[in-house]
């Protein structure tokens, strides 16, 4: 299961972004993307290939204390 982002630009300012990764969230990108595009809004599109993770080891063990996905650019015409 991939997670994707979508980011949205109206005239050249950045509104934020959409991100999900649901089963279905490459047809829920598409589908958003779709929409925005025929709105005239400038779309890039992300996926991850891997993510950093910050973990604390102590004697009770490893524990995982955050984790940030790591982002590629992807075509929009999935």
């Amino acid at each position: 299961m991939n997670t994707y982002r979508l980011i949205i630009h109206n005239r050249d300012r950045l509104l934020g972004h959409f991100e999900s990764s649901t089963p279905s969230s490459r047809e829920a990108i598409k589908e958003i993307a779709d929409c925005l595009k025929r709105n005239g809004y400038q779309l890039e599109l992300l996926v991850a290939y891997d993510e950093r993770r910050l973990v604390e080891s102590t004697s009770d063990g490893v524990r995982l204390l955050s984790s940030e996905p790591l982002f590629k650019p992807a075509p929009l015409d999935m």
